[in-house]
């Protein structure tokens, strides 16, 4: 008989320890080989996000995280258990044969979505999630997730169904990215699975005395429990009018839409602001084939966050690719009637401009909500478990959440995700605190900058590298001598792990890492 199945012998029992991982081939196909608890696995070896290459990533016990964006799935079963990922990995049989492993292709696409029940008609409730980006997704799958069998509406007033929000500044925005690749989930997921996605649906307010939801349009919804997860309004420049022919902001895939259909004509772009999406909108408007200027008070960009050695080593990526900064001086003018002529700087300087683009960060949209307290930054106080009020849920870039320093409010794509997750499946019924270590990373002209942790400010930084002359670093930024946050470049293991112990409360002392870690040897150590 022919067997209708590929197997093959990929290693021996003892040439992997616990905790390794190996690509190896079965057949024509690749599987990642993984070893935890004496126990080996057999998966797809490419991070369903952007494709990572996860034999680079790290194994911590049954927790498989991605190098590039920790996503993190169950080495055990595939199943996604960190955004950014949506779906899990398919799996392959493995057995041992007398001291060899052997593995089976038997992959079941089918088991790339976690397991979410659908919905029962007889459920009478609706959940209503306000909202319409990553923390919405996750939100209204952790719902299905969970168990909860009702009605799920989606309010979002984008024109589109949820969709890849980071790529709008980066390849999307210099072509090199196609439309289909956008959606985070197909039209028939959403209709599998009861999630209803309304579209172009803008909330003018929001009262938890009474679950009512009133839309712009005038329709008033009522809600047995909801999830407000609007995220961020980009700021704005005093006296400039945003609807100026040739001011944009970078919000949206709109946004994105239209600033590349412009920008490859070649024009003039001035870049108010040196945020991380205004530095990306930079980056790619130049490859667009625009002449970019980047205009920001600060004297080095990111500084407030990773310091001024980094700050200066990616301004000068920049600058080598052609990229001009103006830093220390502010806007004084735009000049033009209907439509940008130049940019006047408070120094006096005049930079011509066919776009303005304004990358001066957001501010949590929250205006719609009625009888709740604001904090001062427009952003909303939930308790650990992500709850503003009975029965009522908050997520994403809005929210302020209990943290052992205090409260704090993180504006990324992966704390917003594994927030909404966290957030639908306690909506559905769970008691999960969310206690998760913050992650976010940057693309930076092809070289991604991962950071872990939260420092509002530091005291201190410590190099593990030299980011003046090495092509690899880390850095720990220090507050009231510990270490709050690390950042590296091609230092994507290292990051994971000291991830993982700062999340199991294990981070080694200030003089230890000045005196250097080895951080997989010290992620091993119980």
């Amino acid at each position: 008989m022919i067997a209708d199945y590929t197997e093959a012998a990929v290693c021996h029992v003892d040439d992997l320890a616990d905790g390794q991982l190996k690509e190896v081939q079965v057949g024509d196909t690749d599987v990642l080989l993984a070893r935890a608890d004496g126990q080996f696995y057999a998966l797809h070896p490419k991070c369903t996000h952007y494709q990572g290459p996860l034999a680079k990533g790290l194994l911590n016990g049954h927790r498989l995280v991605c190098p590039w964006h920790n996503a993190c799935f169950d080495v055990r079963d595939g199943h996604r258990l960190e955004a950014p990922a949506l779906n899990g990995l398919p799996t392959h049989e493995v057995r041992i044969e007398n001291d060899q492993v052997f593995v089976r292709l038997t992959t079941n696409k089918e088991s790339l979505e976690n397991p979410m029940v659908t919905p029962d008609p007889t459920n009478g409730e609706t959940y209503v999630i306000v909202g319409g980006g990553g923390a919405a997704t996750f939100a209204a799958e952790g719902l299905r997730e969970g168990g909860f069998t009702g009605k799920i509406t989606v309010l979002t007033e984008s024109q589109e169904r949820p969709y890849d929000r980071p790529n709008c500044s980066k390849d999307y925005l210099q072509g090199e990215a196609p439309d289909e690749w956008m959606p985070l989930r197909t039209e028939e997921f959403y209709q599998d699975y009861g999630i209803d996605i309304r579209t172009n649906q803008r909330v003018a307010s929001l009262d938890p005395t009474t679950k009512q939801i009133e839309l712009a349009s005038g329709e008033t919804l009522t809600y047995d429990k909801a999830l407000v997860c609007t995220g961020g309004q980009p700021n704005l420049l005093p006296d400039v009018d945003v609807n100026m022919q040739g001011v944009y902001t970078l919000r949206t895939l709109h946004d994105s839409q239209r600033l590349r259909e412009l920008g490859q004509s070649g024009k003039r772009v001035v870049v108010v602001g040196s945020s991380f999406i205004g530095l990306e909108g930079a980056m790619s408007m130049h490859k667009l084939g625009c002449e970019v200027d980047v205009v920001s008070p600060e004297p080095v960009p990111f500084s407030k966050t990773l310091g001024e050695k980094i700050g200066r080593l990616m301004q000068g990526w920049h600058e080598k690719e052609g990229i001009r900064f103006h830093l220390g001086c502010k806007v004084a003018q735009v000049e033009g009637n209907d439509a940008v002529k130049a940019v006047l700087l408070d120094n006096g300087q005049r930079l011509p401009a066919d776009l303005v683009l304004l990358g001066l960060g957001v501010h949590p949209k929250t205006d719609f909500l009625k009888s709740i307290p604001l904090e001062k930054d427009g952003g909303v106080k939930t308790d650990a478990y992500l709850k503003l009020a009975d029965d009522l849920y908050a997520a994403g870039d809005i929210a302020h959440y209990p943290t052992p320093d205090g409260s704090e409010r993180i504006e990324h794509w992966k704390v917003a995700g594994v927030q909404g997750y966290v957030a639908g499946l306690n909506m559905a019924g769970r008691e999960q605190p969310y206690h998760e270590v913050p992650f976010f990373w940057t693309n930076q002209l092809g070289k991604r900058i991962n950071y872990v942790g939260h420092a509002d400010h530091f005291d201190d930084i410590i190099y593990d590298g030299d980011p003046q002359t090495d092509e690899s670093f880390l850095a720990f930024y220090v507050q009231e001598n510990q270490i709050k946050a690390a950042a590296g470049l091609k230092r994507d293991q290292d990051i994971i792990a000291i991830r993982e112990l700062m999340q199991a409360g294990r981070m080694p002392s200030v003089d230890e890492v000045r005196q250097g870690v080895n951080w997989l040897d010290r992620l091993k150590e119980v």
